[in-house]
């Protein structure tokens, strides 16, 4: 069999490896020119860290010793029990630049077989192949069709028809120190939260610090004329050290600024030949820090159903059966948690952090376990 993947970003690089692990020719369209992932840090959790033993990568990660969370004036509020991941789960919890992630997919997969330039703007499915048309006029034709092309997926918009995804009423600002001089310790992780905001900082390897701070403001909104810097300082620069010395230490060409879209959990993800991986698939908030962990399960997931049985059609439901309600929880809670950080009111935002203070470790230990346990990404 012959898959046709759309993207080679985590979802579609790690689909990818998974369906050549199966005996699958595959072929990866990728619309850019080059790999090339800037300025984001990711959270591996066990399951991610599980997914990657799985498909055989190994990514230059730095491993989590504590994170915290604060509010804006810097009082801790909870300590997450990271610590005892590795007993509790298999395997720690580790921090990671996007690019390198990327990197070390694309080095399993290998060059054979990625094409790099070539975008896929539609595909035609008979009960014979399935063929996708690419922006340079030719089509490619093959048994299956993976939509692993991102939150504006043109495989998912004409897969499902379900429209553009739902901006959130946050925009996110990200950037990339180094860490010489800024407090935060090495295996450390700090979230902030404030009235509607939030920052959060942690280290990655080779010395550096990634941060983000998370606003409300309008969809689509501009820089004002003093550029991002000038924006963060106004709605951070009263916030604990060091969240106003990265900001400091950031370059305002090195930062970049997104707003935060999701959709609304599928019902499915396939039909005929064509199914969907990582954000085309169940885009998320990264309030939970999942996206790209759920979006490794897919390829671990996919692959191993399609090994599972001959019939396309069975493999898809199986796929599905295993990862639907699974990721679809993890969009749900995402959103959640990103309603929790844009309380403006300060009354309920002292309700808000006074809750959260009085978390017990065992709670928050219950609430992972449904996305972190071993058994919880077997086949049925």
């Amino acid at each position: 069999m012959k898959a046709l993947i759309a993207g080679a970003g985590i979802g579609g690089l790690a689909a990818g490896i998974a369906l050549r692990q199966a005996g699958l020719e595959v072929q990866i369209f990728e619309r850019s020119p080059q790999l090339q992932e800037i300025g984001a840090g990711l959270m591996i959790w066990p399951n991610g860290s599980r997914a990657l033993e799985s498909l055989g990568v190994e990514a230059k990660t730095l491993e989590v010793k504590n994170v915290t969370l604060s509010n804006w004036h810097g009082h801790r509020l909870v300590e997450m029990p990271v610590g005892s991941a590795y007993v509790r789960y298999g395997h720690s919890v580790s921090f990671v630049h996007r690019a390198d992630l990327q990197a070390a997919l694309a080095k399993t997969f290998g060059p054979q077989g990625l094409r790099l330039g070539c975008e896929v703007r539609g595909f035609s499915d008979n009960e014979a192949e399935v063929e996708v048309a690419l922006n340079d006029g030719t089509v490619a034709a093959g048994d299956l069709l993976v939509g692993a092309d991102g939150l504006r997926s043109p495989v998912r918009r004409q897969l499902l028809g379900d429209g553009d995804p739902t901006y959130l009423g946050s925009t996110i600002w990200r950037g990339l120190v180094a860490s010489e001089g800024i407090a935060v310790p090495p295996g450390s992780g700090i979230n902030w939260w404030g009235r509607g905001s939030e920052f959060l900082a942690f280290h990655l390897a080779d010395s550096k610090i990634y941060w983000a701070g998370v606003t409300k403001e309008p969809r689509g909104e501009r820089p004002g004329p003093g550029g991002h810097k000038h924006d963060l300082s106004e709605r951070f620069g009263d916030w604990a050290e060091p969240v106003p010395a990265l900001i400091a230490a950031t370059s305002d060409a090195a930062i970049l600024r997104n707003d935060m879209y999701d959709r609304p959990p599928a019902s499915h993800w396939s039909r005929g030949r064509v199914t969907l991986a990582g954000d085309a698939a169940h885009p998320m908030s990264p309030n939970q820090g999942q996206g790209a962990c759920q979006a490794l399960e897919d390829g671990v997931a996919l692959g191993e159903s399609v090994k599972r049985t001959s019939s396309l059609a069975e493999a898809f439901q199986l796929y599905e059966r295993r990862r639907l309600r699974r990721a679809n929880r993890e969009v749900a809670m995402s959103r959640q948690a990103t309603r929790g950080v844009q309380i403006a009111n300060p009354l309920l935002c002292t309700l808000r952090d006074g809750f959260m203070s009085l978390l017990p470790g065992r709670l928050i230990l219950r609430i992972q376990d449904a996305t972190l346990a071993p058994d919880a990404s077997a086949l049925p």
